[in-house]
């Protein structure tokens, strides 16, 4: 067993220094002097301000000593030791206040601990971006970016719910792509692709900033639009309509066909109804050539 009297501090993984009432070292263990670079000798006589950052002196100036004076000790205060050539390492100190005016100071790097803190850091970030990810997934169509069905649902009672609050109206949009069967037959399933991606880009681009768009289907999709009446809704799903026929793809000229219906005031909806209603009459627009709007009676 070895005696207190003959232990090494040059043994320790950690700093310690002593410091006097003028805050020059009088004593320093190995540790300190491979965190300055300075020689264990040279550090003697030095005077505290020399071994730490300006910005961690003015911190000892302002808080470290004082509150050393009020309670006597103070645990696990970052400060940043200088080194030579510029060399910055943070570390955690903890410091004693004798009667003499000696204070007795423990240092620890915590150059590991940041690294771990990064890691915890870098992987937290990684998590965020993976919960997003998956909560796109889980609310959007994977082709078109757009709503799908589920989340169409759920952000739509909030609609509803609003419109019942404020006595006002709303429109459900229901659309499809015209002769799109024929498009994949001739052209193949990857220009579909393509046409259904291009209509998405309209419904997005031409709808208002609160309105909801979702790809319900193959070629059929759902908009939902907040707070409008029977006019300006018609003039939205003619906006949407002339865009759509106004774009080709790869050469492919396409059209789609829009069935709406807006909800009455004060009159208690559901959006199944609603749905029902346009895609009555979506087929009301095909029957009559296609290529049009059909307000639900």
């Amino acid at each position: 067993m070895t005696s207190t009297d003959t232990i090494d501090l040059d043994l320790f993984s950690s700093g310690h220094l002593v410091v006097g009432s003028d805050r020059i070292i009088i004593f320093s263990n190995r540790y300190i002097s491979d965190l300055t670079g300075l020689p264990q000798s040279s550090l003697v006589g030095t005077p505290l301000s020399k071994i730490v950052t300006k910005a961690s002196g003015i911190f000892i100036d302002s808080y470290v000593y004082p509150m050393l004076i009020l309670e006597s000790t103070i645990q696990e205060v970052q400060l940043t030791w200088a080194g030579q050539h510029g060399a910055r390492t943070p570390v955690v100190v903890s410091i004693n206040l004798a009667q003499d005016g000696l204070s007795y100071w423990s240092v620890c790097a915590c150059i590991n601990r940041d690294k771990l803190q990064s890691a915890w850091l870098t992987a937290n970030e990684a998590l965020k971006m993976q919960s997003k990810k998956l909560s796109r997934l889980a609310t959007t169509d994977p082709l078109t970016g757009l709503l799908n069905r589920r989340e169409l649902h759920k952000q739509a009672k909030k609609i509803i719910h609003q419109s019942a609050r404020s006595s006002s109206t709303f429109a459900v949009l229901s659309v499809d792509v015209d002769f799109f069967k024929v498009v994949n037959d001739t052209y193949g399933h990857q220009v579909g692709d393509t046409v259904l991606i291009n209509l998405a880009n309209i419904l997005s681009n031409e709808r208002r900033a609160n309105d909801l768009a979702a790809r319900t289907g193959g070629e059929e999709f759902v908009l939902i639009l907040p707070d409008i009446n029977k006019e300006n809704s018609i003039v939205l799903a003619e906006k949407l309509r002339a865009a759509a026929e106004n774009t080709s793809v790869s050469n492919i000229k396409i059209t789609i066909s829009i069935g709406l219906v807006v909800s009455h005031k004060n009159t208690q909806v559901d959006l199944d109804t609603l749905l029902t209603l346009s895609d009555k009459a979506l087929y009301d627009a095909k029957a009559a050539g296609r290529n049009r709007t059909v307000l639900s009676a």
